[in-house]
């Protein structure tokens, strides 16, 4: 293109057609989300922190089905909560998760989930960062310490 003094323009017809051409392939690029960001992978501790919820529901349904061992269970019910609270805290879950509904639980049911637990937490603490594992270890301590109380 040239001005009207007939010196030529800066631009030219096949520079808009670039420029153009440029922003039409951003737009299709981002309908088709290859310019956004990657989702971060979830935490593996939110198996834990799920574990730690249906736990406290067993010990909720034990400690209101049997007055006689309500004593016993309530500070250990505590202590997950408290895990429960700490383990929110550290991983930030994305959304609340429903607990799972445990039903029918006994002291001999809470035995076994305290095992596993136990276990979960012993394997993440050894997995997991400088930064977490003091209270993952702390964790797993309670949980078998938990397992001896309810010998």
């Amino acid at each position: 293109m040239r001005t009207p003094d007939g010196q030529p323009s800066g631009t030219s017809r096949r520079d808009l057609l670039r420029a153009l051409a440029a922003v039409g392939a951003v737009g299709v690029l981002a309908g088709c989300d290859l310019l956004a960001a990657p989702e971060p992978d979830p935490d593996p501790l939110l198996g834990l922190l799920t574990e730690t919820r249906a736990l406290l529901t067993a010990y909720d349904q034990v400690i209101a089905a049997d007055s006689q061992s309500a004593a016993k269970l309530q500070p250990i019910r505590a202590t997950h909560e408290a895990h429960l609270t700490a383990l929110t805290a550290m991983i930030s879950p994305p959304t609340p998760s429903a607990t799972p509904a445990a039903s029918g639980a006994s002291v001999a049911d809470l035995k076994k989930a305290e095992a596993t637990a136990a276990k979960s937490a012993y394997d993440a603490c050894l997995a997991t960062t400088p930064e977490r594992a003091t209270l993952l270890g702390e964790i797993a301590a309670a949980r078998a310490t938990h397992l001896a109380v309810l010998s």
